[in-house]
C-alpha cells in the first residue's frame, strides 16, 4: 500500500512539473521617489508573476520600494 501511495505522489509531482512551462528571466527594479533603487532577477512566465515574485523577495530582504517595474 505504501509503495502505491508513494509512486502515485511521485507520478503526480512529475506530471505537474512538466516541461510545458516556459519561464523567462526578468530584471525587476524597486523604485523609491520615482528613481530606481535596487534590482533583482526573477524567473516567471509573465510580467505580472515576475512582479509578484519580486515583491515577495524584496519584502523578505526588507528592501523598501514605492513600486516595482519588471522587464
Amino acid at each position: 500500500m505504501y509503495k502505491l501511495v508513494a509512486s502515485s505522489i511521485i507520478l503526480l509531482m512529475l506530471s505537474l512539473s512538466g516541461t510545458g512551462h516556459a519561464s523567462m528571466s526578468y530584471e525587476c527594479w524597486a523604485y523609491v521617489n520615482g528613481s530606481p533603487s535596487k534590482m533583482i532577477h526573477v524567473s516567471a512566465d509573465k510580467v505580472s508573476n515576475a512582479k509578484k515574485l519580486a515583491k515577495k523577495r524584496m519584502d523578505k530582504s526588507k528592501i523598501k520600494y514605492d513600486y516595482i517595474e519588471c522587464k
